[in-house]
């Protein structure tokens, strides 16, 4: 059966989330070039979600993983049918070499937000937690490389809003 190389950059960076969906996989952590994450993919309860949009100096991390064709289908459905698919390649976390030609999730136009809302807090906290459950470095680098609607870098925002920023051991 054929396999698909996919990126996970938001709850998918999740084993726990990700099981939702698809049995669990192996994560190798990478980074992907010439996009920016950010929460700008507005939800049914008026917060924010994440996407990515084509930024050409950007750069941020996620997990690669493969998948089937069933697989694949079962990630579109869980995901907002706003979503598309995009290729780009994976660089290797650690020592940044080029792995895989990889497809992600992307909302070019549909459900984006204008008004710049918050990030849905649950959500965040579920994609932070697992960011640094991986590692504290690619902890830090998700923070300093995912955005919130108004463009504020994590980092910086989560510590005018306390209370988005608890990491739990």
């Amino acid at each position: 059966m054929k396999s698909y190389n996919f990126v996970g950059y938001g709850s998918l960076i999740s084993h726990g989330s990700l099981k939702g969906t698809i049995k669990d996989k192996e994560f190798v952590p990478v980074v992907v070039k010439g996009y920016q994450r950010v929460f700008n993919l507005l939800a049914r309860n008026n917060t924010d979600f994440l996407n990515i949009e084509k930024k050409k100096e950007s750069r941020f991390n996620g997990v690669l993983f493969k998948v089937n064709k069933d697989e694949l289908k079962k990630i579109k459905e869980r995901e907002q049918p706003e979503y598309k698919f995009t290729r780009s390649w994976a660089y290797d976390f650690k020592d940044g070499r080029k792995i895989a030609l990889a497809s992600l999730v992307v909302d070019h136009r549909i459900s984006i937000d204008k008004t710049k809302k918050m990030p849905n807090r649950l959500y965040f906290l579920s994609c932070r937690k697992a960011a640094y459950s991986i590692s504290k470095r690619f902890g830090k680098m998700w923070d300093g490389t995912t955005y919130t609607s108004s463009g504020e870098k994590i980092s910086e925002w989560v510590k005018k809003n306390k209370s988005y920023d608890r990491l739990k051991n």
